[in-house]
């Protein structure tokens, strides 16, 4: 394997995907290519935590536009870089809903393995997402290596639900 394509979103599962896939990239001596989708702005409904040194916002400081959006995608991106220590990792912020367009670009950068996060609350995800990580799996022309949520994970994903649910109960 030469190419691993390590993507991820703003969930706190990401520091846990994104440490565990550099870790195994670099021991492979393998090129490292970190995505990140970017749906559309109206997409991020909820808050999203601080996570390896990139600071989250809330979903009172929603994206404007999607400039607004793409700035931020490239400085969680640039934070990630930092916090893995290596300026040599590639990154590449993809516009689109996230299966489709990671399985499209794997293709383009013709990557040997993705690796990716599944999120901890598989039916939020269903229900919400279209269980991104079975998607990918299922669309995938190559290995697909799938990091575990952790009970932390699941805690913090039921807190952003529960905070996005009791902020919107009465709009």
């Amino acid at each position: 394997m030469k190419k691993v394509m390590i993507a991820i979103d703003y969930n706190p599962m990401a520091q846990k995907v994104a440490e565990t896939g550099y870790a195994y990239a670099k021991s492979i001596g393998a090129e490292i290519m970190i995505v990140h989708t970017l749906p559309e702005v109206s997409y991020y409904p909820m808050e999203y935590l601080p996570i390896m040194g990139f600071p989250g916002f809330s979903k009172d400081s929603a994206f404007m536009c999607t400039e607004d959006q793409e700035e931020e995608g490239f400085h969680f991106l640039d934070c990630v870089v930092h916090h893995l220590g290596n300026s040599n990792i590639k990154t590449r912020l993809l516009n689109g809903v996230g299966t489709e367009t990671i399985v499209d670009y794997a293709k383009i950068w013709k990557a040997d393995l993705i690796i990716i996060g599944s999120q901890g609350d598989a039916d939020f995800a269903k229900t919400y997402s279209g269980n991104t990580t079975s998607v990918l799996i299922n669309n995938a022309t190559i290995p697909v290596l799938i990091i575990p949520a952790d009970k932390e994970n699941a805690r913090l994903k039921r807190q952003q639900r529960f905070r996005y649910v009791a902020n919107n109960m009465y709009a």
